[in-house]
């Protein structure tokens, strides 16, 4: 534990709030907040505490710049800690702390200037087995790969990896493999192959504060086409927990999900950009998590594109979707999926794709498709020409009907839920605490029926939600939005 002045005032901490991951205040009974703290650009900083090992202090850290503007929030759980060791970015001035509130108050928490940063700074839901053995990657392997086979013949280990640029084709062939980088961690394509590929014999497999890219580190800063892997992340295993990371720059996507029935299946503080299919895709599974994140087509950035459309107005840019839920085929199933706290942001010239899309092909044409988004942020981002994200439908039948969609919070730059094509029935769904900040349309082609919950949808652009049919006939529960009738 670093010695020094504490920066932590413990008696200016307000309890019972917490600050969120797009920076607001909302109260929260199980944690308290710091007040502000002036802190040194790409200075290191040192937070402990006498809890016992198992229980969180600390959960995260809110940035703010000169003028106190929330920057970002990074996490900060110190469960198996005795201390943890960050740098300050270089556009910070002031930081705040989120902190679990009850007992853990009294263990004496510390925020002072100094210290060693850990490899495994910044976790949340990652952290080292204390059972299993820790290997340094410094000085002891010649090759990453090198490294995966010494923790397969341990039947599973920690795996340290300092910042450096290495090129890779990672295929864990053991269970319980956990990579740690330190934040400058970059993993690129070394071959077609994925940069990272688990399949089921790498169960369990676990990473944190590594950065995975789809171009090899000769090709990657020269805006060469020469994109060499398939996929930046192909996921098939289960029980699979990444944070901290970012992923992008393939042929096909930048983080694909593909797994047979419950995959427990946890992502979280990532970033996701464009590849030349999608930034995301999720093919089949259950049981899957993504939050606190960014899905992003950024309107500049160079991703060659094998095949572009003739009509594309950015055949260079590459991208198809922005996150992509579509089995490859009728037999292969998906459901429990979960965004939240996600941010997903277009910045494109196209009009078609580059948006959320929900493939109506899901468990054979039954269509229940279980999928929650939680507090969620659909930003158009600049001036472009194209849409802002929205839920889609992506029509490719004429089936009628789909049930289980929850929509819980968020702010919508367009309507809520469309599709195309077809019209489509919404049954079973629930749409809830919801904004819609630069249009007054709720949906597009999109009517709701029976077992449908609607509350307290507002607009900041109008007093009265456009394009919102409901089937009368059924016992839809509408209540408070704007220029409908309330039913019960």
């Amino acid at each position: 534990m670093s010695s020094g002045q504490n920066l932590l005032n413990l008696d200016t901490v307000t309890e019972a709030r917490v600050i969120k991951n797009d920076g607001r205040i909302m109260i929260a009974a199980n944690y308290d907040i710091s007040d502000f703290i002036k802190v040194e650009p790409n200075a290191r900083y040192t937070i402990s505490s006498e809890q016992r090992r198992g229980l969180d202090t600390f959960n995260s850290i809110a940035y703010y710049d000169s003028n106190r503007r929330f920057v970002r929030r990074v996490s900060a759980i110190d469960r198996y800690l005795d201390s943890m060791t960050i740098t300050i970015p270089r556009d910070v001035y002031y930081a705040r702390l989120n902190m679990n509130g009850g007992r853990a108050y009294k263990h004496n928490r510390m925020f002072v200037k100094g210290g060693e940063v850990l490899p495994y700074q910044d976790v949340e839901g990652v952290y080292p087995d204390p059972d299993q053995d820790t290997l340094y990657y410094k000085n002891n392997y010649n090759t990453p790969e090198e490294a995966l086979e010494d923790a397969a013949r341990r039947g599973g280990a920690n795996i340290i990896f300092p910042d450096g640029r290495y090129e890779v084709a990672l295929k864990p062939r053991a269970p319980n493999i956990r990579l740690f980088g330190t934040g400058e961690t970059y993993f690129y394509a070394k071959s077609r192959s994925a940069v990272l590929e688990v399949r089921e014999e790498g169960n369990g497999f676990q990473a944190t504060g590594v950065h995975f890219r789809g171009q090899t580190i000769k090709h990657a800063d020269a805006n060469s086409p020469l994109v060499t892997s398939i996929y930046c992340m192909w996921i098939w295993g289960k029980d699979c927990k990444f944070s901290n990371f970012t992923s992008e720059g393939a042929i096909y996507d930048s983080l694909y999900i593909r797994g047979d029935a419950q995959m427990n299946f946890e992502a979280s503080d990532f970033k996701l950009g464009p590849s030349n299919r999608n930034c995301l895709t999720i093919a089949s599974g259950f049981g899957i998590t993504l939050k606190n994140g960014v899905v992003r087509f950024k309107k500049d950035v160079y991703v060659y594109s094998t095949n572009p459309r003739s009509n594309d107005p950015e055949p260079t840019y590459g991208g198809l979707y922005l996150a992509d839920i579509e089995p490859p085929s009728t037999s292969l199933q998906w459901g429990n999926v979960l965004y939240e706290d996600i941010e997903f942001i277009t910045a494109s010239d196209s009009y078609d794709g580059r948006e959320i899309i929900i493939q109506d092909n899901n468990r054979n044409n039954r269509n229940y498709l279980d999928i929650t988004l939680r507090n969620c942020l659909m930003i158009k981002e600049g001036n472009h020409k194209g849409g802002a994200p929205s839920i889609s439908l992506a029509s490719k039948s004429q089936q009628k009907v789909f049930r289980g969609i929850n929509i819980e919070g968020g702010t919508y730059n367009n309507r809520v839920i469309m599709t195309s094509k077809y019209e489509k029935l919404l049954e079973d769904c629930t749409f809830k605490d919801i904004t819609l900040d630069t249009i007054k349309a709720f949906s597009w082609l999109i009517t709701l029926g029976k077992d449908c919950i609607v509350k307290n949808v507002n607009t900041e652009v109008g007093d009265k939600i456009t394009n919102f049919e409901i089937n009368a006939s059924t016992n839809i529960n509408v209540a408070n939005v704007e220029g409908n009738s309330n039913f019960s």
